[in-house]
């Protein structure tokens, strides 16, 4: 308990530019920079590195590199240029998890409908001894069972993809 709270005092004043936008939730980070030029974009993102390296080094904080992913979302075929942390590129992806959410660089949600579908459709299966139509189980302990555990998995981040036009 006490390891978040100083690391929640360390990343209270974690840098913020004119161009970009830092979201933090415990010890993920994202940083978030737009602009119609996708050249200008991975500028403003790699000065924002810049400066969180600097304090990162300043604040003794290890960044892992090997955890980080660069991903362009658009609906236009080109890339923003690669950016580096600590010397290394950061490698670009046609998709990221952040929070329990997966995003494709087109937002169309594709991928974290189908990782929702495929980690309820286990569950279930796992499950289907208790809830299934051979069980003996009151409704209303299967109701219970299915509202604690399966109705969490696809109603995860539903304000966010929820509305998704797909």
């Amino acid at each position: 308990m006490l390891g978040r709270i100083v690391y929640l005092l360390y990343t209270a004043y974690l840098l913020e530019t004119e161009h970009t936008t830092t979201a933090t939730y415990a010890d993920n980070t994202a940083i978030l920079a737009s602009h119609k030029n996708h050249i200008i974009v991975s500028i403003n993102l790699q000065r924002h590195i810049h400066q969180l390296e600097k304090w990162l080094k300043r604040w003794r904080i290890k960044a892992h590199e090997n955890k980080s992913t660069h991903i362009t979302f658009t609906l236009n075929r080109e890339t923003c240029p690669s950016v580096t942390l600590n010397g290394q590129y950061i490698p670009q992806r046609e998709t990221a998890k952040y929070l329990g959410i997966h995003l494709d660089r087109r937002l169309t949600w594709q991928k974290h409908i189908f990782t929702k579908r495929k980690q309820l459709d286990l569950q279930f299966h796992r499950m289907y001894w208790i809830i299934g139509r051979k069980s003996k189980l009151p409704l209303e302990i299967k109701l219970l069972i299915h509202k604690t555990i399966l109705k969490p998995i696809w109603t995860y981040d539903v304000p966010l993809w929820g509305t998704a036009n797909i």
